[in-house]
């Protein structure tokens, strides 16, 4: 992995939590809730990463497919 592409994961990763701190302290929910909206994407994130390790990650992609 290289710097660039590490830079990128961390963005991504901040990015994300932000997202998940704005929905956690914003959005009002029940306590039930924020625990399992965390807990998925947590789940969610480390698949993420361990696909980026592994090099079968499904890139991003924007636009058609084809």
């Amino acid at each position: 992995m290289d710097f660039v592409s590490l830079v990128s994961v961390l963005l991504v990763l901040a990015l994300i939590g932000f997202l998940v701190y704005l929905i956690i302290t914003y959005i009002p929910m029940p306590e039930p809730f924020k625990q399992v909206i965390i807990v998925a994407v947590v789940i969610l994130l480390i698949l993420w990463l361990v696909g980026i390790v592994s090099g079968h990650a499904v890139p991003f992609r924007v636009g058609k497919i084809g």
